[in-house]
């Protein structure tokens, strides 16, 4: 019975440590199902001898690590690839820039964090019209997407004062002939995207006039046949933040 005791003590480490097959006579891992698999309760990853894995939170999704690597748990807006966030905002107030100076667009600045040992890419979509109502003058301008204060990216807009209609030439006086649609605004859109460690950045859009008074985010109440869309010039910014 002694003899029993003592073989029993020398094999019982070779078990602790052996590779277990189900249905493989070849196990590769320490536990090798070769079929099926049916888990009735939580799944545990991580974890070591002594400690229980994580179960993870409702609506997590199982993602590899690399070899030598538990899995994680992450929230699906997580993943590398996935789209994290989108933020869209919109101007509010009208504001007015003679030639030469710069003016922040009101309402159009915001502020996003990239998580701690992340990095993420920010997708920006900006429209913009800017024009002056009360001249109907040709005016140009430019407007600019700033991060933390530095310019990343800028777009060409103008407005055109006149657009004479055809039946011009024989009125009098003569400036009868330039009858048509005035103050026609040519918005622009333009895109950027840019790839950004951990931390938290401010971004804002910007107008810079270039040639003629112009203002952003109007309200086109005179126009013929306005309906009280107070929307329809406003400048507006969409950011889709992608986890990289």
């Amino acid at each position: 019975m002694k003899n029993y005791l003592l073989i029993g003590a020398f094999l019982a480490p070779l078990f602790l440590f052996a590779q277990v097959g189900i249905a493989t006579s070849t196990p590769q891992k320490t536990l090798h199902v070769n079929g099926s698999l049916q888990v009735v309760n939580e799944l545990n990853v991580g974890g070591n001898a002594t400690t229980a894995g994580s179960a993870g939170t409702s609506g997590q999704i199982l993602t590899s690590q690399g070899t030598g690597t538990a899995p994680a748990w992450q929230s699906l807006n997580t993943v590398s690839g996935s789209i994290n966030s989108a933020t869209y905002v919109q101007g509010t107030t009208a504001a007015s820039a003679t030639a030469g100076q710069t003016i922040d667009v009101p309402g159009v600045t915001v502020t996003l964090t990239v998580p701690a040992g992340r990095t993420q890419t920010f997708l920006f979509t900006i429209i913009g019209y800017a024009l002056d109502i009360s001249t109907g003058t040709t005016s140009q301008g430019v407007f600019t997407l700033l991060q933390d204060g530095t310019k990343i990216s800028s777009a060409y807009v103008s407005k055109a004062g006149i657009f004479p209609n055809t039946a011009q030439g024989t009125a009098t006086p003569a400036s009868f002939n330039l009858g048509g649609l005035v103050n026609m605004p040519v918005p622009v859109t333009f895109l950027k995207s840019v790839s950004l460690p951990a931390g938290t950045y401010v971004f804002k859009v910007q107008y810079v006039a270039w040639a003629g008074a112009a203002t952003v985010n109007v309200v086109p109440s005179t126009f013929a046949g306005y309906n009280g869309d107070t929307e329809a010039m406003l400048t507006k910014m969409q950011v889709l933040v992608y986890n990289n």
